[in-house]
């Protein structure tokens, strides 16, 4: 019992046996026991308070605690003792501390029994008044010196307290001293105008609890409500104070697990050897005095999920080494909030791996398993105060859908810039062809002043006709390969339906079908095309090997004629070589001119995905507002700002370390900070409109230099984003404004308050923030949202396990080569032993705690 910490179990505070004269139990006597307690079970009651009409039989108790006790349910003692007022008198349950009131064999409770029916007669009716009010009843009661809790029966019905103390009879009550701290429930109540009587003569509103009331085995467990308590072992004091904290520790029913958490983290070799945690799907503390490895366990969670750090990275690099150990190994068993099992496992210095509950192996991170793990290590909540951007990113990045279309449309700017760049060239290259054209065509001219081009013109013909077959040949060659590169990247793409029904639309699913089948065929006749280009390549190719042997076998008529040119100036061959150059040029002219008209085109690209680029961001922007709303309507105590790319001053910031050497001064980075609104902007007017803008900022000189910058660098530029700005105000004043404490406060108190986190782990809060806070924030915090998200905290502090009341305590104790665990929770008097021997605070939080629930205040 009581594994994973606190639990909520179903009981019963109002039952009778077959020694009370109104129950009916016709089987063997022998038998009794155990027929009460398998009907206990079956009801699935695991808490029962016997309280038989004016009577209580120790020996019966006995015998069905024990019976119980192997069952796992537990019983107290106490009696339905019908108190001497109204009409009928008022039936009151009376719950005993057993430890007291029988302690050494003694019946204290039956010693008092004697003396409230001291002169009356038959008392084992339930009709039969005792000889005490309700004033004298716990007078007496309070004399024994020992513990007890009142609860008022069925209050609605006859014989309960709203029927018999009608008029001013209540209100007369609410003058008894010790009422407020004994009556700790009412049973049965179904009339709300009755609970608010009760409030408004008494100043409180007890726990409203359930009892069957049963007559027979039958009737065990039965009515139309239940009540559950939550409580972390058995025992009359952890029910106790289930009822006096009713608001968190009792419930109508067993509410649903909606978030997913951490079960339990096993460790072989390392520092935990051998050891198993579990924890609690909602408050886990771990304690110890400092040094006592309390870090060491949120350290190795957060290894194991591959969480990022923060701060302090070389240490608790070193301090994970340290816990495992060479070859150490980490096992985690966590459930998501569907209820599904997975066990996710580390060993030291490798990656994690994730199983599912059938044993599949799932190549996914593991914290993809849940909607939100948030991780703050010693000193990170102060530290880490001034990044707002870095804190919203962790609380609500998560929920934001960051598609990959912005590094997609990064990649096209880019190839679109080098396209420009190249387009950019294109005039200096026509320059540069033209000249060379130029200076050919002058060589060639001398050559047809002396008649040698008639004569060589048979051959340059041939060699011509040879230069133009050559290139057209290369330009097939790479038109091929790059059509047999797309078909072999998208052969493997499946676009089949063949396994696909549908109940609802089997015609258009038969439409599909038949289009799909259309686009495969089609698609199939791709590679008979290629295979069609490359043969016709061959063949293309032999006719240049064609027209390569007629050229050889003109050599000698060539040779002949090149013999008969008489003009030791001239040179035959290189005119022909010179015939070859010039259509070259011709068409190295052709190709850049139709080049250089492209240019529009690649501009207008350009322009187009730089306004999908900034829309893309416009859109992930509002969704971060989104968030923001919901987290500035879901308290007062934090507000957040967000302005579109409104982080100038890092925008300046990294344009000078970008531009560092171009001597561009502080006054002139602003001015290009205030101009354009990120880089994509500043990259725009340089590569469209050559700096127009640029220019009327920095010097000549300067934009040499930043051009230079510009083009050794637009790659790493584009990728860079101007951050949002994000301003967060804490009771109305900006965050950075506030002392590191009160900056630490307020970032935990924001941390606590996100509703979409499944789990959170924060090492020593209290570090920074004092006890007032802890208590009057944080803790409220935590025990209004333990029930949605699961916390595991580290502390030397009590207030958090003590007042945050948690369900799951460890206590952390470094003894020499080993690291010790003993589990506990906060209903164990030896876990209370442990707060109180080495926490921070351990007896004052327990008073303060104490003080909360006997004051109802």
């Amino acid at each position: 019992m009581f594994e994973a910490g606190l639990e909520f179990l179903r009981a019963d505070f109002h039952l009778h046996t077959r020694k009370d004269k109104e129950f009916s139990y016709k089987g063997e006597p022998n038998d009794f026991v155990k027929s009460y307690i398998a009907s206990l079970k079956q009801e699935n009651i695991s808490v029962g308070v016997i309280t038989n009409h004016n009577k209580f039989d120790k020996d019966e108790y006995k015998a069905l605690k024990k019976a119980a006790g192997k069952e796992k349910i537990f019983i107290l003692p106490g009696v339905e003792l019908t108190v001497k007022e109204g009409a009928n008198g008022i039936h009151t349950l009376v719950v005993f501390n057993p430890d007291e009131w029988l302690e050494n064999g003694n019946n204290h409770i039956q010693t008092f029994l004697t003396a409230a029916f001291a002169t009356i007669s038959n008392p084992e009716n339930r009709n039969t008044k005792c000889c005490y009010d309700l004033k004298n009843t716990l007078e007496k009661l309070e004399e024994y010196g020992k513990d007890y809790f009142i609860i008022f029966a069925h209050v609605d019905q006859s014989s309960g307290l709203f029927e018999e103390c009608a008029g001013g009879l209540l209100e007369s009550l609410s003058g008894l001293a010790p009422f407020r701290k004994r009556v700790l429930g009412i049973q049965k109540s179904r009339t709300r105008n009755n609970i608010n009587k009760f409030k408004d003569c008494f100043d409180y509103i007890p726990a409203l609890v359930e009892g069957s009331d049963p007559k027979s085995l039958q009737d065990i467990g039965k009515g139309k409500k239940q009540t559950y308590l939550k409580i972390g072992e058995y025992s009359y004091a952890a029910i106790k104070f289930a009822l006096q904290d009713y608001k968190n520790r009792i419930s109508e029913s067993l509410s649903k697990q909606k978030h997913g958490y951490i079960e339990s983290i096993s460790f072989q070799g390392g520092k935990f050897d051998g050891q198993t945690i579990r924890f609690s799907s909602e408050l886990n503390s771990l304690i110890g005095i400092r040094g006592s490895g309390k870090s060491s366990i949120l350290e190795a969670i957060r290894y194991i999920f591959d969480l990022p750090l923060q701060t302090d990275r070389e240490y608790k690099e070193s301090l994970i080494k340290n816990i495992f150990g060479s070859g150490g190994k980490a096992t985690l068993s966590v459930v998501d909030k569907h209820g599904k099992h997975y066990v996710i496992s580390r060993i030291y210095g490798e990656q994690s791996n994730i199983v599912d509950e059938k044993g599949v192996d799932l190549n996914i991170e593991p914290s993809s398993l849940f909607d939100g793990i948030q991780y703050f290590g010693q000193k990170d909540l102060s530290n880490g105060a001034d990044h707002e951007n870095i804190l919203l990113e962790k609380l609500v990045g998560g929920k934001i859908d960051k598609n990959i279309e912005i590094t997609s449309k990064v990649n096209q700017l880019e190839t679109t810039i080098s396209r420009l760049l190249d387009v950019n060239k294109i005039p200096e290259q026509i320059e540069e062809c033209k000249t060379k054209k130029s200076e050919i065509e002058h060589k060639m001219s001398i050559y047809k002043e002396k008649g040698v081009a008639e004569k060589l013109k048979k051959q340059t013909g041939y060699t011509k006709d040879k230069t133009i077959l050559d290139s057209v040949k290369e330009k097939i060659c790479l038109m091929s390969e790059e059509l047999k590169q797309t078909y072999e990247k998208n052969e493997g793409v499946v676009l089949s339906l063949k396994d696909t029904e549908s109940i609802y639309n089997s015609d258009i699913i038969m439409k599909a079908k038949d289009i799909l089948s259309l686009i495969e065929n089609e698609f199939r006749t791709i590679q008979k095309s290629i295979t069609q280009i490359e043969n016709s390549s061959l063949q293309f190719e032999m006719v240049i090997v064609e027209l390569t042997k007629k050229i050889e076998g003109l050599s000698d008529k060539f040779a002949q004629i090149k013999r008969e040119i008489q003009d030791d100036t001239l040179d035959p061959d290189k005119f022909v070589k010179m015939t070859q150059e010039l259509e070259k040029y011709n068409q190295n002219l052709q190709e850049l001119e139709k080049q250089s008209k492209s240019r529009n085109q690649i501009e207008s690209d350009f322009k187009k995905v730089a306004r999908e680029r900034n829309d893309i961001l416009l859109e992930l922007f509002n969704a971060y507002k989104g968030e923001i709303q919901k987290i500035n309507e879901s308290q007062s105590e934090l507000k957040i700002t967000i302005d579109f790319k409104g982080d100038r001053e890092d925008f300046k910031s990294e344009m000078k370390k970008d531009f560092k050497g171009s001597k561009i001064s502080d006054v002139k980075y602003q001015s290009l900070c205030n101009t354009f609104r990120d880089y994509v902007e500043l990259i725009e007017d340089w590569i469209l409109y050559d700096g127009e803008k640029i220019r009327k900022i920095i010097t000549n000189s300067e934009y040499a230099k930043l051009d230079e910058k510009l083009q050794n660098q637009y790659s790493e530029l584009l990728q860079k984003q101007v951050q949002n700005k994000v301003e967060i105000y804490y009771h109305g004043k900006l965050l950075r404004h506030h002392s590191i404490g009160q900056r630490a406060s307020a970032l935990i108190l924001f941390i606590l308050m996100q509703s979409n986190n499944d789990i959170i782990l924060i090492d020593q809060p209290e570090d920074d923030l004092d006890n007032k806070i802890i208590y009057d924030e944080v803790i409220t915090a935590i025990v209004k949202k333990k029930q949605d998200m699961q916390f595991i905290f580290a502390t030397h502090n009590a207030n958090i396990p003590v007042l945050g009341d948690a369900e799951r305590i460890f206590v952390v104790e470094y003894q020499d080569t080993k690291i010790d665990i003993s589990q506990g929770n906060i209903d164990l008097q030896s876990t209370h032993k442990h707060i109180v021997d080495i926490m921070e605070g351990g007896k004052d939080a327990f008073d303060k705690r104490q003080l909360i629930y006997t004051s109802w205040n």
